[in-house]
């Protein structure tokens, strides 16, 4: 039988709420809390407005507050040190990632931007250090898996691909793709042992409150 799928669904939301809540937080006239709440309720129309249309294959770990790849730098450890010296929160740190930042904590550019292929899609450039450890890290797609779960929906997780990854990727010091190869493919094992397990535990974790991170602060 044929079955129905998307890659991913947008995620601005019909009346752009996303846009307008990370607007709101960038000028601290809305709470990291309530941006969240705002991501995980389009989070929730957008994969019952798929059930309820029949799609059968359903994404999860497609949405993103800025940009998919750099989702994916970040989960991976893949944070260059001007930001991680500003000490800021993991959703501050992952925002001066994707616009920059300037305050308190210091004065720091946003990562370079590309088209994506032939797309008139942008995408953040992750930046990989010569001392960067790429390792898995964050808990976004697992977290996401598990809310379209207790949703009652079944999702298939997407990711962005490791080879993919490393040719987008810039390499700012003296070490070159091949020196980090061996460091992504044992991220990525992790990242899909991470969803073998879950699946055999039972969701042990379903209906537990869920502390979304773009990234484990060390």
């Amino acid at each position: 039988m044929l079955k129905t799928s998307v890659i991913g669904y947008p995620r601005v939301g019909t009346l752009r709420e996303l846009k307008f809540a990370t607007e709101k937080y960038f000028k601290n006239t809305l709470t990291k809390q309530e941006l969240q709440a705002t991501a995980l309720n389009l989070r929730e129309r957008h994969w019952k407005d798929q059930k309820e249309n029949g799609i059968d294959l359903i994404s999860s770990n497609d949405f993103s507050f800025y940009d998919n790849l750099l989702d994916t730098a970040v989960l991976l450890n893949v944070v260059p040190n001007r930001y991680k010296k500003l000490e800021l929160n993991a959703l501050d740190e992952y925002f001066a990632m994707a616009r920059g930042y300037q305050g308190e904590k210091g004065d720091v550019k946003a990562l370079a931007m590309k088209k994506w292929f032939y797309t008139n899609y942008h995408y953040m450039v992750p930046e990989i250090e010569d001392e960067t450890e790429i390792s898995l890290v964050g808990t976004k797609p697992f977290e996401e898996f598990i809310e379209a779960k207790n949703l009652g929906i079944e999702t298939k997780p997407v990711i962005i691909g490791a080879f993919t990854f490393l040719k987008l990727a810039r390499f700012t010091g003296k070490k070159t793709i091949e020196s980090f190869v061996n460091d992504v493919i044992g991220a990525y094992s992790d990242i899909l042992n991470k969803f073998n397990h879950l699946v055999l535990i039972g969701f042990s974790l379903m209906n537990q409150p869920l502390l979304w991170t773009y990234r484990k602060k060390m």
